[in-house]
């Protein structure tokens, strides 16, 4: 089992009534779970982002040993 850290964040009324609502409508069993998905969800997208941001890398990559080269570095 993942060990897991507290912690405590500030929303503003309107954001607590409408997790209190998702809640209470049965969507989420608590608002952790809520704030869990978001996390999730967060992160997968970042490692997405930095999936593409590698490949397009890739493509201008210079290998050293050809930029070595380049600068007369044998």
């Amino acid at each position: 089992m993942a060990k897991t850290r507290t912690l405590n964040v500030r929303i503003t009324e309107k954001q607590y009534e409408e997790l209190e609502e998702l809640v209470g409508r049965g969507e989420y069993t608590s608002m952790g779970e809520f704030i869990r998905e978001l996390l999730r969800e967060k992160f997968d997208e970042f490692a997405s982002y930095l999936h593409s941001k590698a490949e397009r890398d890739r493509e201008i990559h210079v290998p050293l040993e050809k930029y070595g080269k380049s600068r007369g570095l044998e």
